[in-house]
Order: C-alpha cells, then structure tokens, then sequence
C-alpha cells in the first residue's frame, strides 16, 4: 500500500466512526464502500469480515459511553444479540459460499444501500409520529425484564417489548447483515425507532451490544472459512473509526438526527446508484 495514502485511510475511518457511533448505523455500508472503490479490494469475503472488524472495533469504544449516561437498554440489545448469534452464523455462510465474486457482490450491495437510502427518506419525509418526550436526565430506568417481556422507562414514556420480537428480529436482521458483511444498524436502528417506538437518544448503544455479539460470530466464521484479512489497510482504517467513534456520542447528544440522517441518507443515496448502476 502507497504510503502517501495512509491520511486518506485513517480519514475515511474517522468519517465511519463519527457516523456510525452518533446514529447507530451505516457504519459497515461506509467501510464497504470505502474498500471497495477509494482502496481497490476487489474480493468481497476480504471486504466482508474486514468491515465487520472496523465496525466491531467503533462499538466497543463508543459503547461505554452511552452506556455510562444510562442511554441504552441493555437486556433488549441482549436479546437481538442472542437471536443474532445464529443468524450471524447462518449469513456469514452463505455469504462465503454463494457471493464471494465482485461481479455478483458489487450490484447487489447498491441495491441494499438504495433499499437503506429509501428507508431513510422515507422516515424523513413520511407521516410524523405523535411528538413524545424523548429527553430524560435520569437515563434508561429498567422495571422487569422476565421470559415475557423488557419493560423500561425513558423521557416520561414506559416501553414494554415481548421477549419474542427481538429474538426473531435479531436472527433476521444478523443474518441480513453477515450476507453483506456490515454491521446490522441499517435494520437495527428503525426496528427499535419505528417498530418499538424508541428515541433515537437510547438506540445507538442498544444497537451496538446486539452487533457487538453478531459480529463477534460472523467474522469468527469468515476467517474459519478463508477469508483474507489485508492488515495493511485495516490497521489504520480501524484506528480512523475508533478515533470517530469518540466524537459520535457528543453529537449523538448535541445535533438534530433529522440532520444526520438526512446527510446519510444523500451519501448512501449515491452509494447505491454508482454501484447499480456504473
């Protein structure tokens, strides 16, 4: 690899860190995407687990931030991840097997980014849901967690999810995200926003416990299944998205999503119309 670029590297993993650890998502769709058109890795099960790794390493540093202000909901993101292992396992077997060439790998991909890019807008431009409170001082308070279900309460509002729901979810969404080797946040994020009805304040680190657990099995069945790692270039990629992820909680905190997502959303949008369609 070309010294001269290295500051281009390590930038690219502070711009995927800083997104990743501020919405919870879209950090494995930026890795990709960083290694296969800025840096020239041109086989997709090297690009799959390396990614995984980039995106694993940012959820551990970003993690225990949150999780020290009480901003996430620690049995729920347990419980995606308990139905992620498997899934983790199932995807990232397929993956190697069945999508392992460029040629299949690259369009494929775009189509999940334009999938990822409409969700976005979408939640963006779509009917509003009825304003809640969504700020409290005092964090994420646990009530029961039981077979049945999580109950917690946060910004005035008690959530109550059935046990079953992230299991499945988590199975589905881990799977998903090992065929393509990201992190799983693009389906993580609006399942507990949309579906579960969770401020986006209390999502992200939520998100990353039940990645953190996928990952862990996905890359693990990847490298056990010959996928090549260039260290060269994943070092200070990885190191780019740690230094990120340090950032993404503070604007996490201080920014509107809406601005966040908005901008993802554009980037994501170009993504995924290079890669259908040039």
């Amino acid at each position: 690899m070309d010294v001269s670029t290295l500051p281009m590297i390590l930038a690219w993993g502070v711009f995927v860190g800083i997104v990743f650890s501020a919405i919870g998502a879209a950090g494995g769709i930026l890795t990709s995407f960083g290694m296969i058109t800025l840096f020239g890795v041109m086989d997709p099960n090297s690009v799959k687990p390396m990614t995984q790794i980039v995106v694993l390493s940012t959820a551990l540093i970003f993690v225990p931030g949150y999780l020290r202000r009480a901003s996430a909901v620690v049995p729920l993101g347990l419980l995606l991840g308990g139905g992620g292992l498997v899934g983790a396992y199932v995807g990232s077997t397929i993956s190697s097997l069945y999508l392992s060439d460029m040629a299949s790998f690259r369009p494929m991909f775009g189509l999940l980014t334009l999938a990822i890019a409409g969700q976005i807008f979408w939640k963006l431009i779509g009917p509003s849901p009825p304003q809640r409170p969504t700020r409290d001082l005092s964090g994420v308070r646990l009530l029961c967690t039981d077979f049945s279900a999580v109950s917690f309460r946060h910004g005035g509002r008690l959530y109550s999810v059935p046990t079953w729901s992230p299991v499945v979810a988590g199975f589905i969404i881990a799977m998903t995200a090992a065929i393509f080797g990201v992190g799983g946040g693009f389906l993580l994020v609006p399942y507990m926003a949309s579906l579960l009805g969770m401020p986006m304040h209390i999502i992200p680190a939520t998100a990353a416990i039940a990645i953190i657990m996928s990952l862990l099995v996905s890359i693990s069945n990847f490298v056990a299944m010959g996928a090549p790692l260039q260290w060269p270039l994943l070092i200070p990629l990885a190191i780019g998205a740690v230094a990120g992820a340090i950032l993404g909680p503070v604007i996490n905190k201080r920014m509107k999503n809406s601005w966040l997502q908005a901008v993802m959303g554009v980037i994501v949008l170009g993504i995924g119309i290079k890669y259908v369609a040039f």
